[in-house]
């Protein structure tokens, strides 16, 4: 996990396989990369529930 400031704001990358893991207990409805900033980063937007 990285962790940057960018604009005023704290920004936290994190690796997808780190993401799978830190969702264990959740459902993973959407996991989309995408790319935003002046540099090109792959980010991914990631939507999540708990199970019911």
């Amino acid at each position: 996990m990285s962790r940057y400031e960018h604009g005023g704001f704290a920004v936290h990358f994190f690796p997808r396989h780190l993401v799978d893991r830190l969702a264990d207990g959740w459902i993973l409805d959407e996991v989309h990369p995408f790319e935003e900033g002046e540099l090109p980063r792959r980010l991914w937007r990631v939507t999540q529930t708990l199970p019911r």
